[in-house]
């Protein structure tokens, strides 16, 4: 409630790249292959999926504040609930 519309992406961007970071930093201590050629050739595509996700952020700013609140949180909900069911078929 406190952060401000216009830094929710900011916030989490930097919440992204924290767990990437320990993510990738786990593989590369258990010496996992991090496959870093098939990684580079992924760079355009990500470029693409980055601007189509500035202008979707763009158009969410302009909209309304509450709205843009209740879409992101049904967005993290879904996301956690299907992580949540997940887990639990797996047992």
């Amino acid at each position: 409630r406190e952060v401000e519309l216009t830094r929710y992406r900011d916030t989490l961007f930097v919440l992204w790249f924290l767990l990437v970071i320990i993510k990738m930093s786990g593989f590369a201590l258990a010496g996992v292959d991090l496959q870093v050629e098939m990684a580079l050739w992924l760079l355009a595509p990500a470029a693409v999926g980055h601007m189509i996700g500035l202008r979707f952020h763009e158009r969410m700013i302009s909209s309304n504040s509450a709205q843009v609140k209740r879409w992101l949180g049904s967005g993290l909900l879904l996301v956690s609930t299907m992580g949540l069911l997940q887990t639990l078929w797996s047992l």
